[in-house]
């Protein structure tokens, strides 16, 4: 069920880690155009959104404890590298949680399948690496 939905999520699932591959932890709360979300609060909010979707369909949650703080809908990026997780951290909750919710819809009945779904996802990383400079990324 959803086999297109999860080949997309799959798909940018690889992206995002693709845009993020070569840029070094201390430039994850960079913002070279005011307000951008930079990739350690866009990362962080993925991980948030793919808790979300996973008490959705009824399975535990896997962030860590206080991200909700830092990356729920409505903060705002803090540009202090400080205030966030590291580039590692980051990265094994984003594995982490995608791997979780991907498996979650693989086993999703019908009667769920039916019911409204409020999730909205979004990406950001190609954005931030062009105002920051650096070159696309092809997958």
């Amino acid at each position: 069920m959803f086999d297109r939905e999860r080949r997309l999520y799959a798909d940018q699932y690889g992206y995002a880690r693709h845009l993020v591959a070569d840029v070094p932890d201390e430039e994850f709360a960079e913002q070279p155009v005011p307000g951008i979300n930079h990739p350690a609060w866009t990362l962080g909010h993925l991980v948030i959104a793919a808790d979300y979707g996973l008490a959705l369909l009824g399975k535990p949650t896997l962030a860590p404890e206080g991200w909700g703080a830092l990356f729920n809908p409505g903060t705002v990026p803090d540009p202090n590298r400080a205030t966030y997780p590291t580039k590692a951290e980051l990265m094994g909750a984003y594995e982490a949680g995608h791997a979780a919710f991907a498996a979650a819809a693989a086993e999703l009945d019908e009667a769920r399948a039916a019911a409204p779904n409020p999730i909205a996802a979004f990406v950001q990383l190609s954005a931030w690496r062009r105002t920051m400079g650096k070159q696309g990324v092809t997958v």
